[in-house]
C-alpha cells in the first residue's frame, strides 16, 4: 500500500484536512517535511476498518533523525489526516505504542 501511497502523492492526488493543516502549523511541520516522511518512511500500523476509507500510520525521520508520524487515509486520493512528532508518554520507542492504562 506504501507505493501506492507515494505514487498518488507523487502525481498531487492528496488533500491536507484541516485538522492536518492544524497540527503542522502548531507543530511547525512542513508539507516537504511530510512528503519525506511519505516517500522514505514505513506504515507501522494500518486500521483496514476505518471509515469512510482504511488508514495508516507512516513513520520516518526529518530534521536529524526526529521521528515524525503522518496518518493518512487512501482512498480515491490520499487524505493526510493527522501528523505528530514522537511523545515519549505515548510510544516506548518509534515503533511501539505504550499499553494504555485502563
Amino acid at each position: 500500500m506504501i507505493e501506492q501511497i507515494r505514487q498518488k502523492i507523487k502525481r498531487g492526488e492528496y488533500i491536507i484536512t484541516r485538522h492536518a493543516q492544524k497540527r503542522c502549523d502548531a507543530r511547525k511541520i512542513s508539507l516537504d517535511e511530510i512528503k519525506h516522511v511519505i516517500y522514505t518512511g514505513e506504515i507501522i500500523e494500518n486500521y483496514p476498518y476505518d471509515k469512510p476509507y482504511p488508514s495508516f500510520l507512516i513513520l520516518g525521520n526529518v530534521r536529524e533523525n526526529m521521528p515524525l508520524y503522518v496518518l493518512c487515509a487512501m482512498g480515491q486520493i490520499v487524505h493526510i489526516i493527522t501528523v505528530h512528532w514522537l511523545d515519549p508518554f505515548k510510544w516506548l520507542d518509534p515503533k511501539t505504542r505504550r499499553e494504555k492504562k485502563p
